[in-house]
């Protein structure tokens, strides 16, 4: 068994300048590890989100992030990137029983040796994107706004959040790739305190829209953009002088939890979500070309203890992904219409990723430390069904992580975050079949 690490160690340090004990307790409660343990899960629920933090609080900051790689790990995802973000965040306690809060961000940067993809959001559409031999850096530019409100009636609970992203992707230089996304979130959350706990359900739906372009402006001529279809598969039919098209989607989800009201017990979450993407060809009187199905589910039980000073949890996670892409059958033109007279699922991909991570931490009002740590199996299976193609491959992983928060006087506070991660390849589960 041949196997390959990756050590990665990360470190953070922030300041922060406050006006009060009272600010002190609100950085804890909001950016605190243990106190946001539950925020990829049980926080997806607007009614359990608004109604879980106690504190106002507003902040506004500027953050960097730079990636470089030597080569690149994911061709179409480039060699790094060095993006900038300035965001704005605010949660209002409205009353004893109602809150809202809300979030606007704008971020820009740029994306270095993107090759084989001239589409944005690789990681959602893939395998169904355009690309291109060429390739080369693009720009981006994306707005983001959310905004929630939670209310209780009682031992009832409610709340709604909208969720919004526009984003702009694009080359200056041939091929001069372009991309405009727009895709919006809502939820609906309800929760009702039943003996000592407090059951949730939460429903979420997505509509999701980009058009996408390449152009050339140079006079040595074009070259070929293919219509993609899967481990290095293409559309014959339609690469080469298309060029626009664009996608359509979106999808729904509902999730269960259940939460101790004490803060001392068992939990659990559990998420089923379905989502559906359309590519059309623009040129073609917007014929669709493919259609990419995901269906997924998340599952998460453990147990946790965060009353008092000492904060104690642990939890297992399982989550699913399945993808499978249909190949719509195009027959002859009539007229500019392109009647579709059959379809053909071609492209199947498995994802899993189970994992058990910990807890253990300290906190008051004044500050707070916290160990946390993440140990997984990642596995990812995909085929293409004729010519048949296959790739899999699998890892396993761990993470160890730590903060410490201090309010070092009335104005001053101080956060260290500390992250190292390892990732070990096995070659047990990994194969590659690709005939020429």
């Amino acid at each position: 068994m041949k196997k390959r690490y990756f050590i990665l160690f990360l470190c953070c340090v922030s300041w922060f300048t406050g006006r009060s004990a009272v600010t002190d307790s609100a950085r804890i409660e909001h950016h605190a590890t243990w106190k946001n343990w539950q925020k990829e899960t049980a926080w997806q629920n607007p009614a359990i989100h608004g109604l879980s933090l106690t504190l106002p609080y507003s902040e506004v900051y500027v953050q960097m992030d730079y990636l470089h790689q030597s080569a690149p790990f994911v061709l179409q995802k480039g060699t790094g990137h060095f993006l900038s973000e300035a965001k704005a965040e605010t949660f209002l306690r409205l009353s004893n029983h109602s809150s809202a809060w809300g979030a606007a961000s704008y971020m820009t940067g740029k994306q270095y040796q993107v090759s084989w993809n001239s589409s944005s959001d690789y990681d959602l559409l893939n395998p169904y994107i355009l690309a291109d031999t060429l390739g080369g850096d693009t720009h981006c530019e994306r707005y983001g706004f959310q905004g929630g409100y939670a209310v209780s009636k009682g031992k009832f609970q409610l709340g709604i959040e909208a969720i919004f992203r526009a984003e702009h992707e694009y080359r200056n230089v041939d091929p001069r790739m372009r991309g405009i996304v727009t895709d919006l979130t809502l939820r609906l959350g309800t929760a009702y305190d039943f003996g000592k706990y407090q059951w949730a359900a939460g429903l979420e739906g997505n509509v999701y829209k980009q058009t996408n372009d390449v152009d050339f402006y140079r006079e040595l001529g074009v070259i070929p953009e293919f219509q993609m279809t899967g481990l290095g598969t293409e559309y014959s039919r339609f690469s080469g002088d298309k060029r626009t098209l664009y996608y359509k989607g979106g999808g729904y989800g509902i999730n269960l939890d259940a939460n101790p009201l004490n803060e001392t017990g068992f939990y659990g979450h559990a998420k089923l979500w379905r989502r559906q993407y359309k590519r059309m060809l623009a040129d073609l009187n917007s014929v669709p070309l493919t259609q990419l199905f995901y269906h997924s589910a998340e599952v998460s039980l453990g147990w946790k203890h965060m009353g008092g000073s000492r904060q104690v949890a642990l939890d297992g996670n399982l989550v699913f992904v399945r993808r499978s892409g249909d190949e719509n059958i195009i027959g002859k033109s009539s007229a500019q219409y392109y009647p579709i007279i059959g379809k053909l699922t071609m492209y199947k991909n498995y994802l899993i990723d189970t994992y058990l991570r910990g807890l253990y931490g300290w906190g008051s009002d004044s500050g707070t430390w916290c160990l946390n740590g993440k140990i997984g199996y990642w596995s990812n299976r995909e085929r293409y069904v004729y010519p048949e193609r296959k790739m899999e491959a699998a890892k396993i992983y761990g993470r160890l992580g730590g903060q410490w928060m201090r309010s070092l006087s009335r104005t001053v506070a101080l956060t260290v975050d500390m992250a190292a991660a390892i990732m070990v390849m096995s070659v047990l589960v990994s194969s590659c079949l690709m005939p020429i």
